[in-house]
Parts: structure tokens; sequence; C-alpha cells
């Protein structure tokens, strides 16, 4: 689905909800009310505003019934309709509201409103037809009203479903060149200019795309646009063998105007900025192009320019990695103006590969040579141990740190605690978890240790103490009920979910607790009358 579509989609969803000028009172129509119109009008808009279409039909009837000559009037007739259309009444808004607005004010602002609402109401109740001939009336009359803007997005969404490529590029080329983008046209006309530069990209009108994104795009955008969004066209195009041609000729020729964009000085900061900017849209262009050959060649001539620059390094690093040439990638990563970085990337290229001894030599070495920073490396080689299942060895790095970076001793007690927990060692995780500080959060973990080796009672008395904690109370009270049920105490298991049901019935927890309980045991309970304590 493009994403223009899912934007009209959304709109679409809840147009009657939005606030824009088609629904919206201007404050110069507020002015004109009289006081007891006004306060009327309020008490309807506020019921609108909380989505409580009811009361908001009622009070907008009201008005209408009471002030029928007031300037609100067809305001007053429209929100009206539109409650009914929220109530699913839709034949009814149309035939005696949006219909209505136009016969008895036929030049207001909302007459225009309710001739776009009848349309979306149309299409929204399946009755293409009927809806595509309102819409285009809409277009056709309205052209500078903010009733066309969405007109369009419906006409478009109606294209999209009937899979009239040509009707959408139409559409969008009128949202993008035609339409005065204010505040509230903006987005939808923007988004429509991306679609278009899209369409065109995929057809290989390459220039066509470029002007559809300059309508929304300021010059020095420019490039990583063109980049962002002939990605996917160039993709498509060069997977198929029948289009493989086309998209190799589409990625030239945005090759060759992403050069011709990259400015001559870059003495100035702004000119590198656009540079690098420029190069590196080039970089991935190629590489989505599948261009092999040419991708190092770009990434060394950016290097040559901006160097030092490890951010092209990394790049052209990243770029190795998704060739799977991890080798090359650390032989880039070497190059690093900074060198402890480039080996903490060199070492953590090894655990992508799981190969864990080079990633434990690389850290090693790296603790080594940036000791200044050594807390930030030793944490990377635990972690990396762990993966390795290499227990011993991840405790005696986090008990180091435990000693060397008492700031945070709470932090290498826990890993200490989970790293004993992951290895099964689930006595000493317990003890190690005792230590910690963080209550609820080692009490929880301790009773998760209980309940695999089968200790339901510390389990629970633990829970029982986590349950002190209120934001954790419902949740503490669920696992004490699991934890029975485990032991194999089915009535205290089903007591206490019950007590769950009962203690927090407003809490998600409850609602585990009571399907349980249907499931499993066949037992309702009912969570509305349960007072709360």
């Amino acid at each position: 689905m493009s994403v223009f579509v899912a934007l009209i989609i959304l709109i679409g969803s809840a147009p009657f909800c939005r606030a824009d000028e088609l629904n919206e009172l201007p404050l110069e129509g507020w002015k004109k009310l009289r006081e007891v119109e006004r306060y009327q009008m309020q008490v309807a808009e506020k019921y609108w505003r909380e989505q409580n279409w009811k009361a908001a039909l009622s009070e907008y009837e009201k008005f209408m019934t009471l002030y029928e000559k007031s300037e609100g009037a067809p305001f007053a007739h429209l929100k009206w309709s539109l409650c009914q259309c929220q109530l699913k009444k839709q034949n009814t808004a149309i035939k005696e509201g949006f219909q209505s607005v136009i016969d008895y004010w036929p030049e207001s602002d909302q007459a225009t409103a309710a001739a776009f609402y009848i349309g979306h109401t149309f299409k929204e109740i399946g009755r293409t037809k009927e809806a595509k001939k309102s819409l285009r009336e809409v277009v056709s009359k309205h052209p500078a009203h903010l009733a066309t803007v969405f007109a369009l997005t419906d006409l478009i969404d109606i294209a999209a479903t009937e899979k009239d490529e040509a009707t959408q590029a139409e559409l969008w080329k009128k949202m993008t060149f035609d339409l005065k983008r204010t505040p509230h046209a903006a987005g939808p006309c923007q988004q429509a200019s991306r679609e278009l530069a899209v369409y065109s990209f995929r057809q290989g009108a390459f220039d066509d795309g470029v002007k559809a994104l300059a309508t929304t795009y300021a010059p020095d955008q420019m490039p990583y646009h063109v980049q962002a969004y002939i990605r996917t066209p160039i993709a498509e195009q060069i997977a198929d063998s029948k289009t493989k041609a086309k998209g190799e000729k589409l990625a030239e020729t945005a090759v060759s105007w992403l050069k011709a964009q990259i400015p001559a000085d870059v003495v100035k900061p702004e000119g590198k900025v656009l540079a690098r900017q420029g190069w590196f849209a080039v970089a991935d262009v190629l590489a989505v192009s599948q261009k092999d050959a040419e991708v190092p060649a770009a990434y060394e001539q950016m290097h040559k320019r901006f160097a030092p620059d490890d951010e092209v390094l990394g790049r052209f690093a990243a770029w190795h990695k998704s060739k799977t040439k991890y080798d090359l990638a650390r032989a880039v990563y070497g190059r690093y103006a900074d060198k402890n970085e480039g080996l903490g990337q060199i070492a953590y290229s090894y655990r992508e590969q799981q190969n864990w001894p080079g990633a434990v030599q690389a850290y090693n070495q790296l603790i080594g040579q940036d000791a200044e920073h050594a807390v930030r490396w030793k944490p990377e080689l635990a972690a990396t141990q762990r993966a390795a299942g290499k227990w011993s060895e991840a405790i005696a790095v986090y008990e180091d740190l435990y000693t060397s970076d008492g700031k945070n001793s709470g932090r290498w007690r826990w890993e200490v605690a989970a790293t004993h927990q992951q290895a099964g060692q689930l006595k000493e995780a317990i003890g190690h978890y005792r230590q910690c500080d963080n209550f609820p959060e080692n009490y929880k973990a301790m009773a998760w240790c209980h309940r695999q080796l089968k200790q339901a009672n510390e389990a629970v008395i633990l829970y029982n103490q986590v349950s002190t904690h209120q934001p954790s109370a419902p949740w503490a009270y669920l696992q004490m009920a699991y934890t029975k049920e485990e032991a194999g105490q089915e009535q205290p298991a089903i007591q206490a979910f019950q007590t769950v049901c009962k203690k927090f019935p407003k809490d998600a927890h409850a609602g585990i607790a009571h399907a349980h309980l249907q499931q499993k045991y066949k037992i309702s309970v009912t969570l509305g009358g349960a007072a709360e304590e």
C-alpha cells in the first residue's frame, strides 16, 4: 500500500471528527451569534469534542429549533448531519442533513462543506458511482476551497481501490501543482507530490519526479529526498529481469543528477554538509542499484575529500557488512581516525558473526589501549562472554566492574545475578538478587527463581512483599495465583485468581485472571460488581 493511500485511508477513517475549516465555526461566525445562541452552540460543541454523538445531535437539533434564523443555523445543521453519520444513519445525513444545508443556505461556506460530505458519505457506504460524481462536482465548482483538497484525496482513494493509476496520477498532479497549500491543505498536497514523484520515477520520468518533489522541498534538501523516493522504484525494477535495464538507466540518471548538485566549494561548513549529503545520496543509489563495483570508489572519493571522516568510513563498512564481507568491513573500521571507536566496531562485527573468540580478543585489546574508558568496554566483553555461554568469565568481568565502578555497583550486582540465572544457577542467582537494592524488581526475579526450583511457598512470600509496591500489586497477586496453580494447589489457586478480580476489577491483570478462570476452571466471576480495596 502506498504512503499516500495509507494517509487518505487514515483521513477517511475519521473525517467527521477532524477539526478543520469544514466543520469548525470560524471566529467571525462565533462573533455573529447572540449570547444565548453562543451558549447553546458551545454545549453542542462540547459533546461533539467528547464524541458523545447522541447528546451532540440533540443539542444541535435544539439550536436549529430555537434559532432557525440565526447566522449559526447552517453550521448547526451541518454538524447535526455529521452526528447522523457517526450514528451510522448516513442516508438520513445525506437527504435530510447535507442536502438541506445546500438547499436552504446555498451561498454559505457550510453548503460547500456539505457538498463534499455528501460525496464522502457516498464513498463510505460503498456507493462509488454517486461518490465520484459528487466529489468531482466539488472539485469543479470550488477549486480554491479546502473541500477540494479532501475531495481529491477521496477520489484518489477510490482510484487506488479501482487500480486506476492514470486517474491517480492526474489527481496527484492537480494537488501538487494547482492547489494553494494553506495550513490544512499543505499536508495532503505535500504527500501527493511525493506519490507523484514515486509514480514518475517508476515510469522512468526522472525530471517529472524531481519537479514534483521541488514543490515540497527546498533546493538544499532535494538530493536527500530524491534519493529517498527513488530507491524503491530502482530496487523493484532491478529485481525483475524484465525491467532491470530500465532500473539501471533510472539509477544512472539519478546518480548523474545527484553529482551535479554537489557543491564544489566545501571550505564553508554549510558547503561541506551539503557535499557530504550529496555523496551519501550517490553511494546509496549505487548500492540500491547493485552497482557493487562502483560503491567502493564513491566512498573512497568521499573519504579523500572529507578525511578524516569516520562517518564516511562507518557507512562504507556497513555496506560491506550488508554484502556479508565482514573482513573488508573490519579493514575499513581499522582506518578510523578514532582508533578506539574503530576497534569497538571491529569487536562488534565479530559478535554479529557469533565469532566469540574474535570479539573477546578485540574487546580485551580495547580495554588495554583505552583504559580511561574501560568501563564502557568491559560490559561489552561480559555480554560477549554470556552470549558464548562463558558464564564464569562473564561473572568475573561484572565482579571487577562492581569493584572498579562503585557508582554503578547496583547495576553490576544485578548483572552478576542475571548471569547466574541465565546459566541455570538459580540458588546463586537468588543470593545475588538479594544483595540488589532495586526493589521490587529484585524480589520479582528471586520469586521467579524459586518457582523454577519448585519452591512455591518461598515464591509466594516474595510476591506478597512485592504486592506492597502499589503499582506492582495486581501483577504480584496474579503471580501468586499462577504459583499456587503450578504447585498443584487447585483450590487456593482459584481463590487467588478470584482475589485478583475482586481487589483490582479495573486493572488489566483482573481481565487475565477472569479469562483464566473461565478457560481453565469454567468459573465465571463478575469483575464490575466487586469493591475495590
